[in-house]
């Protein structure tokens, strides 16, 4: 079986509650996004009809970003989560030129699904779910479904290199989620918890350090890699196609 289906994502309730619940569990994530907006701004405002792919799109509020930029874009969506897909489908129904498939990254790199290329690659807090070894090809994967010159933008939860500097992500990472909890008034979950499953693999959870991933992003052939945007655990990095 799929490990995705196996996993809390593939359930409706918990799919709907972090849905609910992203702009506390993430730090700055409204930040992070606009990180990934002004990369696209800088490099495709002279184009067209990007095409675009999202891939564990969740609710698409990346895609719904850069069509605030350019509203011609041309988007697949993937996600492995029906309930994240049908909020995509809801939150982008005005927009012409979506598409969206039901499928895991396993699905993806097994090629049992087809896709075309792309100019633009994004992701937003789902690669973490991979191993090493599926984060290398799936990364090799995106860098074979590019254009020249395309562009790859993970935002995501990386492991810290060191025990001191993960405290003190955390203690960041603590205030900001107690902060906007007192600010909703909500009291429901403690942000101990969320730092727990951060990196526990029974949540499917694999966090890895940026290094890590930036050195796996340079082998494989990408150019100009690099972290655009970094807030504790919290990062926005990619790199291009060579021309």
């Amino acid at each position: 079986m799929d490990p995705f289906n196996q996993s809390a994502w593939a359930q409706e309730k918990f799919s709907k509650d972090f849905l609910e619940k992203a702009d506390i569990y993430i730090q700055e994530r409204r930040k992070l996004i606009r990180s990934m907006s002004s990369l696209f701004s800088f490099y495709f405002k002279e184009k067209r009809a990007i095409h675009t792919l999202d891939l564990g799109c969740g609710d698409g509020v990346l895609t719904e970003e850069l069509l605030g930029k350019d509203g011609t874009i041309i988007a697949t969506l993937v996600d492995g989560s029906l309930t994240m897909l049908q909020k995509a489908r809801e939150r982008l129904t005005a927009y012409s030129g979506m598409h969206f498939i039901h499928a895991s990254f396993q699905e993806l790199l097994t090629n049992t699904i087809s896709l075309g290329h792309f100019d633009l690659c994004v992701s937003s807090f789902a690669i973490h779910h991979l191993e090493m070894k599926d984060k290398k090809n799936l990364f090799r994967y995106i860098y074979g479904h590019l254009n020249a010159e395309g562009h790859f933008v993970n935002i995501d939860v990386v492991l810290s290199p060191s025990e001191g500097l993960e405290e003190w992500y955390f203690s960041i990472w603590r205030e900001w989620m107690q902060h906007m909890q007192d600010q909703l008034n909500l009291k429901d979950e403690l942000p101990e918890d969320i730092i727990r499953r951060y990196k526990d693999p029974s949540s499917m959870n694999k966090p890895d350090t940026l290094e890590a991933q930036l050195k796996a992003l340079r082998e494989i052939g990408f150019r100009d890699v690099d972290c655009y945007y970094k807030n504790g655990i919290f990062v926005v990095f990619g790199g291009k196609l060579k021309p």
